[in-house]
């Protein structure tokens, strides 16, 4: 396709959903805010929680519905189609007046996935303010793995799931001799989603450390309110009580086989030493 070509399909493109879409919403996109934090990840760690309870705190507002997808799958339609879903800078103030301060957020569990995803956020609002909640590889997984089989685009086993994602993945790496940070493109690839380190190395550069805000899905499922306590510091704004605590779109499985579990906690093994390395944490994620 010509340069041309591209340029006006993509013309074409954002007029159809900015104007005819999102019409008044997109053209008061001038003056509507951009979001002040993202949470990007990870898929099936608790993400869908926090997007439906940290706005029970009256200085949050979040997006209209999460995964939207502007820094990776929807770049190409231009900020005013991303700003037109939030609030203006009135409304905004009108917040901000009555309750101290106003920001908002997105929620996108593939967002921290690609590099080019960290470099769309950093070219749009270089100081944002990130949040990644991460769950223990081998549950995550698990979770994602029974999602699949739960709207019947997964029919194997997690046995030969898992044994297919290995070879896939030992493949690359004896062929590359490391594991290429490619993750939108395998979504049936359970384990390799799980390879954090990878995932967030980039985020990790391009943005200051005080801007993201790691914290695991266990230390979430202990004590929820000294997580969300944790954020709102991390958000400088007042401290505050959630008392929605339900646990959102949480699966009902059987255990995973021990056996399972235990080739998966030894493989997982030198993959989550590297991300504590990373970022200078640790969590309990040897059982």
């Amino acid at each position: 396709m010509s340069d041309n070509s591209s340029k006006t399909r993509n013309f074409y493109r954002i007029v159809y959903h900015q104007l005819l879409k999102r019409n008044i919403f997109a053209l008061t996109g001038s003056i509507r805010v951009l979001p002040d934090f993202l949470v990007i990840g990870a898929k099936r760690c608790g993400t869908t929680s926090l997007f439906y309870h940290l706005p029970e705190h009256p200085c949050i507002s979040k997006s209209p519905y999460d995964n939207m997808g502007f820094f990776n799958d929807n770049f190409h339609l231009g900020i005013n189609w991303y700003k037109s879903f939030f609030p203006t800078i009135f409304t905004r103030n009108k917040i901000k007046s009555k309750f101290g301060d106003c920001i908002t957020f997105d929620v996108t569990t593939t967002y921290m996935e690609e590099e080019s995803t960290a470099n769309n956020v950093c070219q749009t609002k270089p100081n944002m303010k990130i949040i990644v909640i991460l769950r223990n590889p081998v549950d995550r997984a698990y979770s994602q793995y029974h999602l699949n089989v739960r709207e019947k685009v997964e029919k194997r086993s997690f046995e030969d799931v898992i044994e297919e994602n290995m070879n896939k993945l030992d493949k690359e790496s004896r062929e590359r001799h490391e594991i290429k940070p490619q993750f939108l493109a395998e979504k049936n690839n359970y384990l390799k989603k799980g390879l954090y380190a990878q995932q967030l190395r980039h985020w990790l550069k391009i943005f200051p450390r005080k801007n993201i805000l790691i914290m695991s899905t266990e230390e979430f499922e202990s004590n929820q309110q000294a997580i969300y306590n944790k954020i709102f510091e991390f958000l400088n704004i007042s401290q505050f009580e959630i008392k929605n605590t339900e646990k959102m779109e949480k699966g009902n499985y059987t255990s995973m086989e021990s056996k399972t579990r235990n080739l998966l906690l030894d493989y997982f093994r030198s993959y989550n030493n590297e991300l504590f390395k990373l970022i200078d944490k640790k969590f309990d994620w040897e059982k």
